[in-house]
């Protein structure tokens, strides 16, 4: 798993840019900061000078990324706060700070984010999974590449997508859920060949013989590694040659065919002396140490492991030195040097002692942490228990003040709906109203001034020249004059009757029979006590004065009578108004339209009443008008 863990980490870092121990554009950038001014440019030139450090010392890089930070927070630049917090999240990993790590590639997907730069944010993704895969959280790492996959898909970057499919080949690798490994391996090694991206490709092979080997197909893994070092060599690939050559050789080596195993050995201890890469230095002599023990070569592995051992002590890697340290003991044994295979035994043992040590404290820890577990179990329950029961009536109060404000929500709308529709009745009254307004003084008003004005011309015209003829014509012009007044009257006081006439309907259809009946000498008997106690709308007040009045004068005009009778009762829930003369009658089969009768069948019919005309020639009319209560 430890050879896994490695190979993972190298796919990971083989993607980035290298930068030489030795670098020139450093000095000539450091030159600048003093010189540029307090801006984004800044920004950019503090996170440049940390990544010229990053690979070499990361450490040293950080405080340019914080300087970069800083200033990008002043200056409220989100895209550079996102680049400088992702660089600090990668110098911290190399620094094996994952911690730390984690917490500014978090910042940082909150700015990328924010600037929305889809691509940007496939990468941040990717690089916080890496750091959960450091922390041996697979099931987050898992959730930030799926998170990664969407942006890089949005983006159509084909490059962060297939990196994201090598970091979750390696979470399931370490998992040993090899065929998931090698299902997201494959995919980001089409995407390698899409892009022509050789270097990737190669460390693609290689993971994938490392993963055959762990699943005893260590043969299927020659051609694949054969295949990653002609890459290597044909594009200058030196840092991963030794790699894929230590790679070979274990799977000769496992094949007892050590004369290849220890060939390509020696190819992979050359490159990684070449580039420096001491942890790779160990690994290849520890290798060549144990293909020169299966081939009973002692002395020779002894100086091969005594190398990796020293190697590893450097590095401080306990579980490398305990096992170095036994191989040593067992090689010097063979030699025959028994003062050293005891000295390198004790160091085991030692060195096992720690370890095992080391893994009985965290076992105690454990067997303390699940005891103290266990003795509060009871309690536990027992708050769970309060727990549910006061979520319980959490959930229930909950529930009611959500039913409530719903209620609450509901009647503040069924008012708001009633007072908009009470509105929208009183506008459609008060249309209603100037609509009727405006047919009254059509109706009522307009043909009577405009007789006024026809008589006016014909008084004044200069053919009418005899007094009798001027003054009939003035007399007319003021009855219609007359006339127009009491008509404008009606108007006025049917839409607002004045003060002390709301109850005055009564007073005025007895004026109006007595005004007209007077001068015709007609006898009138009128019975209307009941329309005092009677509250009419302004629209019914209308109506039935309409027809009353209307009646009356068709009976004073056309039947020539010399009596009326005109009476108001209440029977069963309904009001009757009757109004009878007792003159010529006519045939109502033979009545001639435009007398006013179909106007007062309309008005009843608003009235939700009926109007009945009853009449015969020589026995008089009555006129009965139901309305219900």
């Amino acid at each position: 798993m430890q050879k896994l863990l490695l190979c993972f980490v190298t796919l990971f870092v083989a993607g980035l840019n290298k930068v030489p121990a030795q670098n020139p554009e450093r000095d000539s950038l450091l030159k600048l900061v003093p010189l540029k001014k307090e801006d984004t440019t800044k920004v950019d030139l503090y996170r440049d000078i940390g990544i010229t450090y990053i690979y070499e010392n990361p450490p040293a890089s950080i405080p340019y990324f914080k300087h970069a930070i800083q200033l990008a927070k002043k200056l409220n630049f989100n895209a550079g706060l996102e680049r400088s917090y992702a660089a600090a999240s990668l110098a911290y990993v190399f620094s094996g700070k994952y911690d730390s790590s984690l917490a500014y590639v978090d910042t940082a997907i909150v700015y990328a984010n924010k600037v929305k730069d889809v691509s940007r944010q496939a990468l941040v993704y990717l690089n916080r999974a890496d750091v959960y895969v450091n922390l041996q959280r697979f099931k987050d790492a898992l959730r930030s590449c799926d998170t990664a996959t969407v942006y890089a898909e949005r983006s159509e970057n084909k490059d962060r997508l297939a990196r994201i499919f090598d970091i979750m080949c390696g979470i399931y690798t370490q998992q040993k859920q090899f065929p998931q490994a090698l299902e997201f391996l494959d995919k980001a090694t089409k995407l390698y060949l899409e892009l022509d991206n050789r270097q990737m490709l190669a460390l693609s092979f290689m993971s994938k013989a490392i993963i055959l080997k762990e699943t005893n197909q260590a043969d299927k893994g020659i051609p694949l590694l054969r295949e990653a070092i002609q890459i290597a060599e044909e594009i200058g690939d030196v840092q991963n040659l030794s790699a894929y050559n230590n790679e070979l050789a274990e799977i000769y080596a496992g094949k007892k065919n050590y004369i290849e195993a220890e060939s390509l050995a020696e190819k992979a201890l050359k490159y990684a002396v070449l580039t420096e890469n001491r942890r790779q230095e160990s690994v290849v002599h520890a290798l060549l140490a144990n293909i020169y023990k299966e081939q009973n070569n002692f002395s020779k592995a002894v100086i091969s492991a005594q190398k990796a051992y020293n190697i590893i002590v450097e590095e401080k890697d306990l579980h490398r030195e305990q096992s170095g340290a036994q191989l040593l003991a067992d090689l010097y044994a063979k030699t025959g040097n028994m003062k050293q295979a005891y000295a390198y035994q004790r160091i085991s043992t030692r060195l096992n002692d720690s370890l095992l040590q080391q893994r009985f404290d965290e076992e105690t820890l454990q067997l303390q942490t699940s005891f103290q577990v266990s003795q509060k179990d009871k309690e536990i329950q027992l708050l769970n228990k309060d727990k549910e029961l006061q979520q319980q009536k959490l959930t229930k109060q909950r529930l009611l003040l959500i039913a409530s404000v719903i209620l609450v929500v509901l009647a503040l709308g069924g008012i708001v709906l009633l007072i908009n529709r009470n509105r929208m009745r009183q506008q459609m009254k008060e249309l209603e109203l100037r609509n009727q307004i405006a047919a009254d003084l059509h109706d009522e008003v307009g043909s009577s001034l405009s007789s006024i004005h026809m008589l006016s011309q014909m008084a004044v015209a200069k053919d009418v020249n005899e007094d009798d003829s001027r003054k009939t014509i003035l007399t007319k012009m003021s009855i219609n004059a007359k006339e127009t007044m009491d008509k404008m009257g009606d108007i006025v006081w049917m839409i607002k009757p004045g003060v002390g006439e709301e109850n005055s309907l009564k007073q005025r259809m007895e004026r109006f029979v007595y005004e007209i009946c007077e001068p015709k000498n007609i006898t009138a008997d009128i019975q209307l006590g009941k329309l005092e106690n009677i509250k009419f709308t302004m629209q019914q007040r209308k109506n039935l004065y309409l027809i009353f009045k209307e009646a009356v004068n068709n009976a004073v005009k056309y039947s020539e009578t010399e009596k009326m009778e005109i009476s108001i009762t209440e029977q069963q829930k309904q009001y009757i108004l009757i109004i009878k003369d007792y003159g010529k009658g006519f045939n109502s089969s033979l009545i001639a339209k435009g007398n006013g009768l179909d106007n007062m069948q309309h008005r009843a019919k608003d009235l939700g009443g009926k109007l009945d005309i009853v009449s015969s020639p020589g026995n008089g009319t009555t006129i009965t008008l139901v309305i219900p209560v």
